[in-house]
């Protein structure tokens, strides 16, 4: 800390007076560098859920301190999180529950330390110069590991769903057109489940994503009515084939939804993550999450020259340049990304 004054007493007198203020308890509120992480944590949770981010990102993140962190750093006081200290924590946290929950607590920790850093109570966040790494890993596949999925995969993992003995029947019927839709368009588990009829246009061969199921403590299921970023709020035009699986679809549904449970009600994604999981079991596709039918997706886009703009239009990226940001409309997407996706047609 420096403080000045008009003679060097002065100065000294002024400098010992904020290192007093910086030492003394929490009122209210307050935090400084002797404030217990638990305190900063509530204060930043709390911000957190009064801020627009949508329902599940606040969740993800209370769990990712409730789980990980708060047994490892809760008890201790700001300016005992060093980098080190941090950086201990996070790897440990990665080599016991995961990378994805490794990333999901340096954001959380990053956050609360941030807060003190607006309070004045660090001068700068340590988490910037936190590094979690990646553990090194058997060259073999993990029940654990998810699979990257290719195009050549994507035909193998088609007919295994439409033939597997081990599905029931309504799986076997409804897994093989979840996942052709999931490759047609990169989309979110959440955002496709949460789709209803009037998000289709036919003629125009587009759907409107606008939406994304969440599930509320003391509620359930329900659609949230906006998607994980506002730059995932788009209307996109699908391939042709896609369009066709959803007017047969749409011809045979009984319900609002295009994806609806097996009771007709709005479906679950954590349920439609087992069942994909299960019926995948014991193949070369163990491990297989929707997120990798969105990766093949952006490879796709990417392989057939779209640009970074109409990719991140396309899966509802929020990361993009400003220029891009501010003078592109993002709202509705032109034809390129369909015709891109127009060879990976499932087999009749």
């Amino acid at each position: 800390m420096e403080r000045v004054g008009s003679s060097k007493t002065k100065a000294r007198d002024t400098l010992r007076a904020a290192l007093r203020d910086r030492e003394r308890a929490v009122v209210g509120d307050e935090v400084t560098r002797n404030t217990r992480m638990a305190a900063v944590a509530t204060l930043w949770l709390r911000e957190l859920d009064e801020s627009s981010k949508a329902y599940r990102t606040k969740r993800t993140y209370q769990e990712a301190w409730e789980r990980d962190l708060s047994a490892a750093v809760a008890d201790l006081r700001v300016f005992e999180v060093t980098v080190s200290v941090a950086t201990r924590v996070l790897r440990s946290i990665r080599d016991t529950a995961g990378t994805g929950s490794a990333k999901h607590a340096k954001v959380v920790l990053s956050g609360v330390l941030g807060l003190a850093v607006r309070h004045d109570a660090l001068d700068s966040n340590p988490m910037r110069e936190v590094v979690i790494g990646t553990p090194a890993r058997d060259t073999g596949k993990g029940p654990g590991d998810k699979m990257v999925l290719t195009s050549e995969e994507l035909v193998g993992l088609r007919r295994h769903l439409r033939t597997s003995c081990d599905a029931s029947r309504y799986e076997r019927q409804d897994l093989p057109d979840l996942v052709d839709m999931l490759s047609a368009l990169g989309c979110r588990i959440g955002e496709l489940l949460a789709l209803d009829w009037s998000k289709f246009d036919a003629g125009r061969a587009t759907l409107a994503i606008e939406g994304t199921v969440i599930r509320e403590k003391g509620v359930g299921l329900k659609v949230q009515s906006h998607t994980k970023s506002s730059a995932g709020m788009r209307t996109v035009q699908i391939p042709k084939w896609a369009a066709k699986t959803l007017v047969r679809r749409s011809h045979e549904a009984t319900t609002e939804w295009v994806f609806p449970a097996a009771n007709g009600r709005l479906r679950d994604p954590d349920n439609t993550r087992k069942m994909l999981r299960k019926a995948v079991a014991a193949t070369s596709w163990m491990g297989l999450h929707p997120h990798a039918f969105r990766h093949l997706v952006a490879t796709r886009l990417d392989e057939a020259g779209l640009s970074a703009r109409e990719i991140a239009d396309y899966l509802g990226h929020e990361q993009v340049s400003m220029t891009q940001d501010v003078y592109m409309n993002r709202k509705s997407v032109g034809s390129s990304a369909a015709d891109a996706l127009a060879d990976i047609e499932p087999e009749g």
